[in-house]
């Protein structure tokens, strides 16, 4: 695969016991939706385990975003009203660059060029973009978008 100098594949990315919730908001409205996403796990005896992560299924509009939010616990059963709860996460074939500092000012450009790759690389989009936070709290997020090949179907 030819790739572009920031991006790179990955084989897969996969986590256990993982909670989810969509939703939609204004982007602006991000922090308190993470927050309320994870007091409401916590509030009801749950532990995090990490990492916090998310997908976005739309093209924003009027700053509007469609949001899963994601986040593995500890605990290998869960049951609270509007959450998902999955046994595995798993996601095959993907392409990922990294975005460090800058968050929201560099993030429209790792898009582009992980969608580029793709492109250049007769591959097809197969999932939403996945920003996967490291759980030490660093300063950067891994970018992830998964492809697929007409082959493969």
């Amino acid at each position: 695969m030819k790739l572009l100098p920031k991006v790179f594949t990955e084989e897969k990315i996969g986590f256990q016991n993982v909670v989810s919730k969509r939703s939609t908001f204004y982007y602006s409205e991000m922090e308190k939706n993470y927050q309320d996403f994870v007091s409401g796990i916590t509030a009801e005896g749950y532990s995090l385990k990490g990492p916090y992560f998310y997908s976005i299924n739309n093209v924003p509009t009027d700053e509007m975003v469609d949001i899963e939010m994601f986040f593995p616990i500890i605990e290998d059963t869960f049951e609270i009203k509007d959450y998902q709860f999955s046994s595995y996460f798993e996601i095959n074939q993907l392409v990922k660059t990294i975005i460090v500092e800058d968050f929201d000012i560099k993030t429209e450009q790792a898009y582009a060029e992980l969608l580029a790759t793709l492109e250049g690389n007769n591959l097809n989009v197969a999932t939403p973009f996945y920003h996967v936070f490291p759980k030490n709290g660093s300063e950067y997020v891994n970018l992830y978008l998964g492809y697929y090949t007409d082959s493969n179907y």
